[in-house]
Parts: structure tokens; C-alpha cells; sequence
């Protein structure tokens, strides 16, 4: 009996010092979670309770089971916490921050890939991981759309109307690459090894710098933090895909080592495709084989330095271009990168990050695979090479944020083109013809951007310079005769600012202006005399263009709550000396095209619209989503509309969440409105309306594996997208009809 009451007071002793634990003092360190430095000078507010964390990133609260935790920061994205996560922190000891990409600041969106971060960022879906192309997955977001000239391979973003050289696209704020082919069959975004990003940051118009000039956005692909961890472990993931409808197949793996001062990981993909049917039956060519290898190692060089190095390789083969006078026979590409960040331990800057980068494409397009090679052989051979690098001084105070920095970048391009006459009266003789005409540019910069908290309100203001050279080497007789020189040198400003305000803890508002200038690209300057329009004239650069410069206001309105997000973005812009091209008859074409199409300058474009988000959790196990996205396009010299702008797209999406998440099915319905306002002096041609439906069910019934089974295109709708050309004037480039798609990942 004795035993039993001293049982039941160790008991009531434990307990009470359990709730005198609870109930007392506890602190917590809050730690950036990318270089595990502490945090000082963060806001909290813990019920009553609030304050800042001390210079040790330090702070201290007493734990209540009914209250949450906020944490906020001008540099860091702001955090809630419930009370099982308030009391998995105070056992750990710590919470760490994820670095703020200036969402609210600027007028900025997170897409997070499928699986991959935190809920509270907007998620693609999908399958996103085994996606081959880059383009493909950024017209899942509203507001984009991809210029298509192949069905498989080779999708050039579109976002708001800007396209081309006004979207900058990046991976992890610096690398990138140049399309080789004058045709663009490997834009930028196609060099992209999707199964190595962890989310895509949308920097919309001229209101941030700091990743070189912006006009329409900036697309910057990301790839996780790494982790470490005090004792060795291996992780890795598989995932394939099949669809039926042209027999696509696709594969892509990771694999990885994490130690207390490394990480290593390795990721390949693969996928190959065949010819689909649209929803007429009719064939489109859509073979394609492409292939990627990539090598990531982070190294934890001191507590606050941190050493990442990339390598990826990308190679495609054999893919229909059938809207092109050639297809692609090979796209070869190296995608180098080094990255040394270092957080500062009492010094001036908080961090100091430095990147350099490479990449190297070999591109060969040619009608080998076509009827068309019996009585004329005619390749390309084209190559790019660009090289930079940026360095940026991060200055962190109690409520504002400073960066500084300079960056470079250097692009050139070589190629020709071969023509073998096989029969006929010239037949045996060959022609080469100077494409890129052995052209370069380089650009060097210096930016600066400020955020401040001002009470209630948040000010941004961003700003760069550049100085840009752009020559041509091996410039063409016509080419010289045509204009007096090919040698030109720009000197651009780029300004913005923005205000924004929590108004209370469900509405956000923001209104952001800003002037954005680029200069023209290579294919802008000296291209020379090749068919790469809509309309079947030829192309010529021009050297003396001037740059271009975008004038754009944006507004954002937010609202969210615990179950409902709605969010309004809405755009104005004026470009003065919008980079565009009309037919020049006084110029004879070379090659039997029925003329030349020239690059100019036009004195004003207008594009304005917006973009329209409201996700609801609608009941407990059901969730839905509307997006609606708008874009107008006007040329103010003819008073046409501008080429290539989308029609109004609707989405809406149903999603259910059943048995905690082990079972997803979904709907997806899309209507995209008839475009009739087209750029007829273009060879532009209306797009009807059309509607699709997907359906499909995710499923989760074991750890770490998922496997989604879904029927897209369920009506078996023949539609074009707009911005797909045709491969002849009777039959367009329409998108795939019925569709089963099967996918399977699994993590370990």
C-alpha cells in the first residue's frame, strides 16, 4: 500500500512540474534557414505577449496551449504557428526562417513545385518533377502562355504580352542560357532541369533589379536550401510518367548524401514521345528525345560561408519542328555554376553573395527527316556561349533591408547555314549562308534595392544602370550595305518604387511604378535573312535599334483568412520604342521568300490587364481554385493590336482531400475565349474559343510513394492554343486530344 502512494505522489509531483514547465519561461532561437545564423531585431506576438528577438536571435515566451505564434521580419517571410508547433519548437529549442523573395515588397509570386515546400505557398500541379520542358510547366500559372512550334519540345514563355528578350529568365538569379537556334527551338526556359527546382519566383514588370535589367518579368527557377545533417544520410527520389496519346514516356531520378558539412546530389531525366492526334484525328509530328544529368554540391566551408557548385547537361535529338522549314537533329548543352554566400559575423554586411556562371549550346537543325531532303540537303550549325557573373551586399537593420551589387553578362553566337542542291540544274553545288554573323554582347551593371517598414506601410525602391556593347564580327555584304555600321554601345536606367500595407490581418494592398530598359538581343541586332516568323518573310536584325522601355504601373489586392485567399493583380504599361519588325520592300529577299521583314523601333505600345486568384477550402476535405487571367495589347503607331497576345483564360480546379491526405481526386475545367483581335499585318490568324476538362485521382496509400492516374482533354476537344503557329494554312498546331497520363514518384 505504501509503494502505491508513493507511486501516485511521484506521479502528482511529475505533473505539476509538467505544467510548471509548461507554464513557465521558455526561449527560442530563431535561425535563417538556408546558413542556420540567428536572427535578430525579428517581431513576435505570442497572445499577449510580443516583442523583438535579441542579437542572438533569442526569445522568450510562456507557453499557453490556445495560442499561436507569429513571427515577422523585413527580410524573412512571415510565419504563423499553432500551438503544437509553438510546443515542438520550445522541445527543440529553435524555428528557422525561410529568406523573404520580397513578396508584398514587390509585386512578387511563389510557385512552389507539387510536394516540394511548405503549404502556405501556391502549388503547380500535375506532376511537375518529370515535365521535360520548363515552358510547359509555367502556363499551369495565370497569366502565362508559351509560343509553340513544336508539340513536344521547345515552348517559349509568354507572360502578359512580353515575350522573348523582355522575360529574363534565370536559374537561381544568375545562370542562363542563349538560344543557338535562330528559331528558337531551345529557349531559355527549355535549358531548365525542372526535377532540380524547388519553386518558381515571378518578379512581375520593371520593379526589381537585382537579377539584371527587367521589363516584363523576371522567371527565376530555384533549387532547394540545402540541408545537413550531424550524422551521414542518404535521400533520393524516382518518378516516371506515361502518356498515351503519342506514346510519351518519362523518367527522371535523384540521389544524395548529406553529412554535418555537406550535401551531394546527383539528378538525371529522360523522356521520348511520338506523334499524337489532336481531337479531329488529325496527326500531328511531335517525336522528340530529351535527356538531362545534373551535379549539385553545397559545402559548408566555416559556419557562415557556404560553397555551392552545379553542373547540368542537357542534350535532345531528333524532334519535330513541323511549323519550321527544318527540325531539330541535336541541342547539346552545358549549364555550369558556382555559388560562395558568406553571412557576415560583425561586419558591415549581413551577407555577401557571389555567383558565377557558364553555358554552352551546340545546336544543328536540319530537313533530314523530311521528303523535302531528296532535292535539297539545308542545315544549321549554330552555337552560344554566355558567361557572368554577379556579387550582391546584403545590409540587414531593424526595419529595413539594403542590397548592392554589380553584375556582367556576355553572350555570343556563331552558326551558318548549308545548302547542298541534290538535283536539278545547280545540282552538287553548295551555299553557305552567315546567320548569326559571328555576333556578341556584353553588358555590365550596378543595382541597388531599399525596403523599409514605415509603421504599417512597406516601401521598396529598386535601381540599376548598364552599360551594353553588342558587334558583329563577320557581317554579310548585303548586311554591311544595308546599314553603316554594326557596332553600337547603350547606357540604361531603370527605376522603381512601391508602397504596400497590411490594412489588418485579412486585407493587403499594394501599388508599385517602375521603368524598366533593355537593349536588343542578338537575334534583334543580327539575325540575317531567316524565315523565323508567324508569316513566311524573312527576318533581318538591325544594329542601330534603341532600347527599349517599359513605363508600368501595378496594383495588387489582397484578402486572406484561414479558408479563403483571393487576389487581384492589375497592369499598365507604355513601352516607348517597342522592338518590333515591318515588311521592307525595298529590301529583295535571298531566299524565295516573298519578302523582308526588318526589325524597328515603334514609337509606343500599350499592354494592360490583370490577373485574378481565389483558392477556397470549401469543406473540410474539398478545396477549389478560380483563376482568370487578361491581357490587352495595342500598337499605338498603327493602331493594330500587337502580335501574340493570349485570349482570356479561365480556370477553375476542384480538389479533395480524403482519409488524411492518401487519396486526391481532382477536376480541372478550363474556357479560353476566342481571340479575334489579331496582327493581321503579321499574318496573325483568329483562334476559335474551346474548353477542356481534366480529371484525375492522386493517391498517397503508402509512405513515400505517390502514383496519379488522370484523363486530360476528357471531351476530346480539337483547339489551338493561340499562340501556336500552323504547319500549314489548313492544318494548325492543335493541342493533344485524349489523353491517359499515369505518373509515380517515390522518396527515400
Amino acid at each position: 500500500m505504501k509503494t502505491i502512494y508513493k507511486i501516485i505522489i511521484v506521479l502528482i509531483v511529475f505533473i505539476n512540474f509538467a505544467k510548471f514547465d509548461l507554464s513557465a519561461q521558455h526561449t527560442i532561437v530563431l535561425k535563417d534557414k538556408v546558413t542556420q545564423v540567428p536572427v535578430s531585431d525579428v517581431n513576435y506576438q505570442y497572445g499577449n505577449q510580443k516583442g523583438q528577438s535579441d542579437i542572438n536571435g533569442v526569445i522568450s515566451i510562456t507557453f499557453g496551449n490556445n495560442k499561436k505564434l507569429t513571427i515577422s521580419h523585413i527580410a524573412y517571410e512571415t510565419r504563423e504557428l499553432k500551438a503544437d508547433a509553438v510546443h515542438h519548437a520550445i522541445q527543440i529549442g529553435w524555428i528557422e526562417l525561410n529568406p523573404s523573395a520580397g513578396a508584398y515588397l514587390n509585386p512578387v509570386t511563389i510557385y512552389a513545385l507539387k510536394g516540394k515546400a511548405i503549404q502556405e505557398k501556391v502549388k503547380l500541379g500535375n506532376g511537375d518533377w518529370v515535365q521535360h520542358d520548363a515552358g510547359q510547366v509555367l502556363q499551369q500559372i495565370p497569366g502565362f502562355s508559351a509560343i509553340k512550334k513544336s508539340g513536344a519540345f521547345g515552348f517559349d514563355p509568354v507572360f502578359r504580352g512580353f515575350k522573348l528578350e523582355q522575360l529574363n529568365i534565370l536559374n537561381d538569379g544568375a545562370l542562363t542560357a542563349t538560344a543557338a537556334c535562330p528559331n528558337r527551338m531551345d529557349p531559355p526556359a527549355s535549358q531548365v532541369l525542372i526535377s532540380q527546382v524547388q519553386e518558381i519566383e515571378i518578379l512581375k514588370g520593371p520593379h526589381s533589379f537585382r537579377y539584371g535589367p527587367s521589363m516584363g518579368a523576371v522567371i527565376n527557377f530555384k533549387t532547394a536550401a540545402p540541408e545537413f545533417s550531424n550524422h551521414t544520410k542518404t535521400f533520393g527520389r524516382v518518378s516516371s510518367g506515361y502518356e498515351s496519346n503519342g506514346e510519351l514516356y518519362r523518367a527522371e531520378g535523384m540521389i544524395g548524401v548529406r553529412t554535418k558539412k555537406m550535401q551531394l546530389s546527383a539528378t538525371g531525366s529522360y523522356s521520348k514521345g511520338h506523334n499524337y492526334t489532336d481531337g479531329n484525328d488529325s496527326i500531328i509530328p511531335a517525336h522528340f528525345s530529351r535527356g538531362s544529368v545534373g551535379l549539385n554540391a553545397n559545402v559548408q566551408v566555416k559556419s557562415n560561408q557556404l560553397l555551392t557548385l552545379s553542373a547540368t547537361r542537357n542534350f535532345a535529338r531528333n524532334t519535330d519542328f513541323p511549323v519550321l522549314m527544318m527540325d531539330l537533329l541535336s541541342d547539346d548543352t552545358w549549364m555550369l555554376q558556382g555559388q560562395y554566400k558568406v553571412t557576415g559575423k560583425n561586419t558591415w554586411y549581413s551577407q555577401w553573395n557571389t555567383q558565377l556562371f557558364a553555358s554552352f549550346v551546340d545546336h544543328t537543325m536540319g530537313n533530314q527527316l523530311r521528303p523535302a531532303y531528296a532535292s535539297m540537303q539545308a542545315s544549321v550549325d549554330a552555337a552560344t556561349n554566355t558567361k557572368g557573373g554577379r556579387t550582391e551586399f546584403t545590409l540587414l537593420r531593424k526595419r529595413s533591408q539594403f542590397f548592392l551589387g554589380a553584375d556582367m553578362k556576355y553572350e555570343t553566337a556563331d552558326g551558318n547555314r548549308v545548302r547542298k542542291m541534290i538535283t536539278g540544274p545547280m545540282a552538287g553545288k553548295t551555299f553557305i549562308d552567315t546567320l548569326w554573323q559571328n555576333s556578341a554582347i556584353i553588358r555590365a551593371g550596378v543595382f541597388a534595392e531599399w525596403h523599409q517598414q514605415l509603421g504599417q506601410y512597406k516601401l521598396a525602391v529598386s535601381g540599376r544602370l548598364d552599360a551594353l556593347h553588342a558587334k558583329a564580327s563577320n557581317t554579310s555584304a548585303k548586311f554591311d550595305k544595308q546599314y553603316t555600321g554594326n557596332e553600337n554601345t547603350d547606357i540604361n536606367s531603370s527605376i522603381s518604387a512601391g508602397i504596400s500595407r497590411q490594412w489588418t490581418n485579412k486585407w493587403h494592398t499594394g501599388f508599385w511604378l517602375g521603368r524598366g530598359v533593355r537593349s536588343a538581343g542578338l537575334t534583334e541586332r543580327f539575325i540575317n535573312s531567316l524565315q523565323m516568323g508567324m508569316d513566311p518573310f524573312e527576318m533581318l536584325g538591325n544594329p542601330q535599334l534603341k532600347p527599349e522601355a517599359n513605363n508600368q504601373a501595378d496594383m495588387m489586392i489582397a484578402y486572406q483568412t484561414n479558408k479563403t485567399s483571393l487576389q487581384w493583380n492589375g497592369f499598365a504599361s507604355l513601352v516607348s520604342n517597342y522592338i518590333s519588325s515591318v515588311i521592307n520592300p525595298a529590301i529583295a529577299p535571298r531566299f524565295g521568300a516573298p519578302g523582308v521583314r526588318q526589325y524597328i523601333n515603334i514609337d509606343q505600345a500599350d499592354l494592360y490587364g490583370f490577373e485574378f486568384n481565389w483558392q477556397q477550402q470549401w469543406l473540410p476535405v474539398l478545396q477549389q481554385q478560380f483563376s482568370v487571367a487578361c491581357i490587352y495589347g495595342n500598337n499605338k503607331s498603327t493602331g493594330k493590336p500587337l502580335p501574340e497576345i493570349a485570349p482570356m483564360d479561365f480556370r477553375y480546379r476542384l480538389e479533395g482531400n480524403l482519409f488524411k491526405n492518401k487519396l486526391m481526386p481532382y477536376s480541372q475545367l478550363r474556357y479560353v475565349l476566342k481571340q479575334s483581335r489579331v496582327a493581321d499585318d503579321f499574318g496573325e490568324k483568329a483562334t476559335p474559343s474551346f474548353t477542356t476538362v481534366d480529371v484525375g485521382i492522386k493517391t498517397a496509400l503508402m509512405k513515400n510513394f505517390q502514383f496519379t492516374i488522370a484523363i486530360n482533354n476528357l471531351l476530346n476537344k480539337a483547339y489551338r492554343e493561340h499562340l501556336s503557329r500552323f504547319i500549314r494554312p489548313t492544318l494548325p498546331l492543335n493541342s493533344t486530344g485524349r489523353t491517359v497520363v499515369m505518373m509515380a514518384s517515390y522518396n527515400f
